[in-house]
């Protein structure tokens, strides 16, 4: 037998080493494209779910915030008849009707956005992303005001369990139009959709949906006023479409800070011609719409925002100031042509020497606004004693002790569910709104004009009433504030 070439062995031995190596290779490069290709459908997976959540919320919000720009467009395609604004009215009924099929959606799209947050953790733990390192326990600090919130929620149904529903509570009264679902509905869907939005450009659009649909509702509020008397607008006062004039208060009032805000902070020369007309036109129809507490708060607001331009963030000086001159200069100049809020000033200075001078109130049978709000919170008070825990239900000391609603917020609260349920919902919005305090310098402008608008309304809110058309704003607004701290908070982390 003839001997094998050991050169040739071990040349064989070299090209058998070299092919093992090279589909070894061939099979890791293989193996590390898999992965790439998968982490890549991974995270467009994570995109698509995050866009798609997002548009879920801003419909959500949109639907709300331009809901009363809807309600004017109904109006015009329905004709509505020619009547007094009284309880069973249509105008009242109408505005009910599209504020209650909002909710319905509001509510089905939170619910997808809830299951949507589930399958989009899920997914995100799964690829290993930093937020699986987050503990439970800053986690819990981090969603703290939802945890309040829903404790609020929960004392809102446990006080109706406990007590018993009254007439109104599962029903609301025919006009203020707020049951316990409202309560609930309120915090577990607004306040919990907007806390989700974290993207500033579509919570600045959030806030640009707001100007843009409140800008033709205040002309046309002008026009109804000094011009032509329009049948989609009916009632006493300057109230839009609102039934009263301090709900439209409330709606000029958050208009005002965030146009005037957005003003300062746009870079767009367009959007700011708009912000700026919308600030204008807000604070004419303000001025002639005459609720005290409305203007008072964006006045308080304006005067803060100086404060924080030159002593906090040390820009922006003078167009702060400028925006309170104007504001200021426009209640002057409206005083030329009618009587205007100055002489509501004056007759609160009248009503507290009369509260002073005579706390019973026994002299005064015709009573101003403001004499008869002092005269609803004592009257609530007085009555809270009997049940500071359980309350009386919606509205339920106006029919047991002809006490209407009593033009606090933080104190209906208390008298519908409870002392314990007023405090959970001024702990939730202190929670938010300290935590946006404490970022002021650092947090995106959408979260410092979020904070100012949140600080305007509530302000508003201690003169004011909770009712179906308003209340979610003061939710929606807390919520895109908290958003833009929660973003700012995430990003810290990641840094």
């Amino acid at each position: 037998m003839d001997n094998q070439n050991p050169n040739l062995a071990d040349d064989r031995l070299k090209d058998v080493d070299h092919a093992e190596l090279e589909a070894f290779v061939q099979q890791r490069l293989a193996e590390e494209q898999s992965r790439r290709e998968q982490s890549t459908s991974a995270e467009v997976k994570i995109k698509s779910l995050g866009t798609l959540g997002s548009l879920l919320t801003v419909f959500v919000l949109g639907l709300f915030v331009t809901s009363p720009f809807i309600q004017l467009l109904l109006r015009v395609i329905k004709g509505l008849e020619n009547q007094p604004l009284v309880l069973n009215s249509s105008y009242v009924r109408y505005y009910q009707w599209t504020v209650s099929n909002t909710h319905i959606i509001a509510r089905f799209v939170a619910a997808i956005v809830l299951i949507w947050l589930v399958v989009y953790t899920v997914i995100r733990r799964r690829e290993g992303t930093r937020e699986e390192h987050i503990s439970i326990g800053k986690r819990l600090c981090m969603y703290l005001p939802m945890l309040i919130f829903i404790l609020f929620v929960i004392s809102i149904i446990l006080v109706t369990v406990i007590r018993g529903a009254n007439e109104y509570d599962l029903t609301g009264h025919p006009y203020m139009y707020e049951s316990i679902y409202s309560y609930i509905t309120y915090p577990l869907v607004y306040f919990f959709c907007g806390m989700m939005l974290f993207n500033e450009k579509l919570r600045r659009l959030i806030f640009y949906m707001l100007i843009f649909t409140a800008l033709p509702i205040n002309i046309l509020a002008a026009v109804n006023k000094w011009i032509v008397k329009l049948s989609v607008f009916q009632g006493s006062g300057v109230c839009a479409v609102f039934h009263n004039s301090n709900h439209y208060g409330y709606y000029l009032a958050i208009t005002i800070i965030a146009s005037a805000l957005l003003f300062v902070y746009e870079q767009k020369l367009w959007l700011r011609i708009v912000c700026a007309a919308s600030a204008v036109t807000a604070t004419i129809v303000l001025v002639i719409n005459n609720t005290l507490g409305a203007y008072l708060a964006v006045l308080f607001v304006l005067i803060l925002f100086v404060v924080y331009c030159f002593f906090f963030v040390r820009e922006n000086k003078l167009l702060s100031v400028l925006l309170l001159l104007t504001f200021v200069g426009i209640t002057v100049i409206m005083t030329f042509f009618q009587d205007t809020i100055f002489s509501s000033i004056l007759g609160l200075f009248g009503d507290i020497g009369n509260i002073i001078e005579d706390p019973l109130e026994t002299k005064n049978d015709n009573r101003s606004s403001n004499i008869a709000r002092w005269q609803l919170w004592k009257g609530t008070i007085r009555n809270l004693k009997d049940h500071p825990f359980l309350g009386f239900g919606v509205e339920g000391l106006l029919n047991t002790h002809h006490i209407g609603t009593p033009h606090n917020e933080f104190l209906q609260y208390a008298e519908f569910f409870g002392i314990q349920t007023s405090l959970l919902y001024i702990a939730a919005c202190c929670t938010v709104m300290l935590r946006a305090f404490f970022r002021i310098k650092t947090v995106d402008k959408t979260t410092v004009t979020g904070f100012f608008v949140c600080l305007g309304y509530l302000a508003s809110s201690f003169f004011g009433v909770a009712i179906y058309y308003t209340t979610p704003f003061i939710y929606i607004f807390l919520g895109l504030t908290y958003a833009g701290c929660l973003r700012h908070s995430t990003e810290a982390e990641e840094t």
